[in-house]
This record gives structure tokens, C-alpha cells and sequence, in this order.
């Protein structure tokens, strides 16, 4: 199968894969695993949703867990599978925020560098995206893709991606700044909207100010990951901090809970 075909008008092979459940919500079904979306809130300084982050939990045909950072990292990244997984994943994510009352928001959904570049630079692919979510009474300026890990060799690939994005009103957010290969470098280079602080800092003042300070810079928004407890979210947010993810904010929650949320009150 060729990837350009996955996500075409003629053939959309993600759609395949989904199955219904009640009320609209769905999962998948893709090499006798099962994918079922979960959403974390992202909120503001006061409290109020922002977005919504989809998350996947993965069970394989015996109905064990499978981590799902362990799941995507044993692939090559940008083989086939991989590619399959990731769009199903976000394709799962959007029907299932269609079809709750926050179905307003933004969402957040974890794409790597080959599927962008696929996304990005495939005219028929991208516009059966926007189809989809006109299906859904979506649109385009909800999605934000985050840039997860990438080569110094795709660089190239996601700038060009990212501007083709853009057109359709589709933003980006760099993920885990200050892990591994989100270095102040790439950021500069990518200049995503929206800059999401890697939960390993976000009890370090120092480097929450700096990436603050870097964020206005490049014309970003700032979004602090992994916030656990109310003493981390009030230094990020007198620090500068724009939005705010984490489990003291709310657990992910099953597509089915979602209406049950009830935003904090800070």
C-alpha cells in the first residue's frame, strides 16, 4: 500500500478500521489491537478548557493494556504501520470529541514527522481531512498537531508541512520542549503556535521563565505538561505561563465521561 493512498478520497483505509459503539463514540482495530481515545483537558490561567488533548489506550487480542509510548517506539518510524496507527488515532479522536458537549474546543493530537509530511504535502489527503471534519461539524482551526520527536533530517520536511498547514488553518505545537530534541534551536526554527513545556521542568522556575521568555519571542503560546500539584501550577502561571495540562488539573477521561467534566475554579 502506498501511503499516499491511506488517507484518499478514493480509498480511506483509516475509516476501515473504525467500529461503533453507542451514542456515535468509536474505537479501532488495526493488527488485532484495540484503540480507544481519552481526553485531557488543557485550561487557562482561570480554569476555563481550552482544549483537549486525545490520548490512545491500547489492548491487544487477549484484552491485555499495552503502554502506548512502548507501542509506538518499537515501530520504524515512518513505516506503514506506524503511519496507520498514528492516523487512526487521530481520526478516532476527532469523531469522539464530535460527539460531546466540548465538541467546540480545540484538540491536541500527537502526530510524528512522516505522518505531517504525508498530511502536509498530498493535496487529496488534507482536503479529505477538512471533508472529515466538515462531516462532523468541525473545523480546521480546532486541530493542532503536536510535533513529537523528530530526526535533524526531517526538519526540513515539517517547516514545508507546517506552512502547507497553515493554509488550511491547521496549527502546530512543538511537544515536551526541553526534552531530548526540543532544544531552543529547533524552536527557533519552527516557531509552532503554541509551545508545551516538557513535564520534567515544570518545577523549575528558572527554565519555565526562560521558555516563557522564549515563547513571546517567537509569537508562541505557552502550555505547561504534567502539572501535579497546585504549588507547580502557581509558579508556571506567575512565571508567565499561558495554559496548563496535567493530573491536578484532571485525568484523562474515556470519551463517554466527557460531558462530566467540570472545569476547576482557580
Amino acid at each position: 500500500m502506498e501511503l499516499a493512498s491511506i488517507y484518499s478520497v478514493q480509498m480511506d483505509y483509516i475509516q476501515s478500521l473504525v467500529r461503533y459503539e453507542r451514542e456515535g463514540f468509536v474505537y479501532g482495530f488495526y493488527q488485532g489491537k484495540t484503540f480507544h481515545s481519552v481526553f485531557q483537558p488543557i485550561v487557562d490561567r482561570l480554569g476555563q478548557v481550552l482544549a483537549f488533548e486525545g490520548l490512545v489506550r491500547i489492548w491487544d487480542e487477549h484484552g491485555k493494556s499495552i503502554n502506548p509510548g512502548d507501542y509506538f517506539s518499537s515501530m520504524t518510524p515512518g513505516d506503514e504501520a506506524s503511519v496507520i496507527a498514528t492516523l487512526l488515532c487521530g481520526k478516532l479522536h476527532s469523531i469522539n470529541l464530535a460527539h460531546t458537549a466540548y465538541r467546540h474546543s480545540k484538540l491536541f493530537i500527537n502526530v510524528s514527522p512522516s505522518v505531517f509530511t504525508l498530511l502536509a504535502n498530498y493535496r487529496q489527503s488534507i482536503e479529505h481531512l477538512i471533508y472529515r471534519l466538515r462531516c462532523l461539524r468541525m473545523v480546521s482551526s480546532q486541530i493542532i498537531y503536536e510535533i513529537t520527536e523528530f530526526e535533524e533530517s526531517d526538519l526540513a520536511g515539517i517547516l514545508q508541512g507546517k506552512a502547507y498547514l497553515e493554509q488550511y488553518g491547521i496549527k502546530t505545537a512543538l511537544d515536551d520542549y526541553g526534552a531530548c530534541y526540543a532544544t531552543r534551536e529547533r524552536a527557533m526554527k519552527i516557531r509552532a503556535p503554541y509551545l508545551k513545556i516538557d513535564r520534567s521542568y515544570v518545577g523549575d522556575a528558572k527554565f519555565v521563565q526562560q521558555a516563557v521568555a522564549l515563547a513571546r519571542r517567537i509569537g508562541a503560546k505557552t502550555i505547561a505538561e504534567g502539572i501535579e500539584t497546585r504549588e507547580q501550577f502557581e509558579m508556571c502561571r506567575e512565571s508567565g505561563v499561558d495554559y496548563f495540562q496535567g493530573y491536578w488539573i484532571a485525568k484523562p477521561m474515556l470519551s463517554q465521561r466527557l460531558d462530566q467534566y467540570q472545569p476547576l475554579v482557580l
